[in-house]
């Protein structure tokens, strides 16, 4: 299988080793909020989850969930309010959620006394076309590749997520997952076909695509995100933490990290064939 491997090697003569314990400073905790709300077209859409964590030191390998909050998300447009119970710690559900396209979502959490708000617009998806199969049409002419096709929305600009699950029966086991966020400028009212390819697709292999169309803002997040993930070697940008769309209106300068955003996702399965 191709992939990108850095290696720090670390050579000691003479076999003289000192463990050291450095005492790194502890950072302030935050609130991680994980609130995506996804809406697979064709159905209702009304269950939804929102995980609320804390962040810990270096030496803490266990996750700190954010228990006891109040969770709710309001439709600002309709003016209705769906609140998310707590069913274990840290995590929040609610079954009643309705899903209206173009409207404007409030997410609202109160936590140890402070209040987090975020906004965004559930965006409707676009239609999945198409899904092929092929070695020559992707970035390499030895490696196979599947491709899923969409229309972009007529005269806006829009920003679409593309999201690939690969899924090896024999071995029961997710192989890889890919997706890849970008803007539509270059390409408005056409048609836009996006590739996942890998020299480690075997015949039988299951493919779950998911498509959506973003806020912009939430394609400013992902960048973000993928360039810190791929921050490696000496002259790479020093990773930060990323903030998301959510604010602390009780604490400014105690921010959380996180992003709330809403998705109706267009889902197509594929099954790689033999040429």
């Amino acid at each position: 299988m191709k992939k990108y491997i850095y290696l720090i090697i670390v050579m000691s003569l003479f076999s003289c080793q000192e463990v050291v314990d450095l005492n790194l400073e502890t950072a302030q905790e935050r609130l991680v909020i994980e609130a995506m709300i996804k809406w697979e077209k064709e159905t209702v859409g009304n269950q939804q989850v929102i995980k609320l964590t804390n962040t810990s030191s270096y030496y803490n390998n266990e996750i700190v969930y954010a228990v006891g909050a109040q969770v709710s998300v309001t439709n600002t447009t309709t003016s209705q309010s769906f609140i998310f119970t707590e069913i274990e710690d840290g995590i929040y559900v609610t079954n009643t959620f309705i899903p209206i396209i173009n409207n404007v979502y409030q997410l609202e959490i109160t936590y140890n006394n402070e209040v987090y708000k975020a906004e965004e617009t559930l965006f409707e998806s676009p239609e999945i076309l198409e899904i092929t199969q092929s070695i020559e049409e992707g970035f390499s002419s030895e490696d196979p590749e599947v491709a899923v096709s969409f229309n972009d929305f007529e005269n806006q600009r829009d920003f679409y997520r593309v999201q690939f699950s690969q899924y090896r029966p024999s071995v029961d086991e997710t192989i890889n997952t890919d997706g890849i966020a970008y803007d539509s400028r270059f390409v408005e009212n056409n048609l836009i076909t996006n590739f996942y390819e890998s020299d480690d697709l075997e015949v039988n292999d299951e493919f779950t695509i998911l498509v959506s169309k973003i806020s912009s803002q939430f394609y400013n997040f992902i960048n973000v995100l993928e360039q810190q993930g791929d921050s490696s070697g000496p002259f790479s940008t020093p990773p930060v933490n990323v903030k998301g769309n959510c604010i602390n209106t009780t604490n400014e300068s105690n921010y959380p990290y996180g992003y709330f955003g809403l998705n109706q996702i267009s889902v197509a399965n594929y099954t790689f064939e033999e040429f």
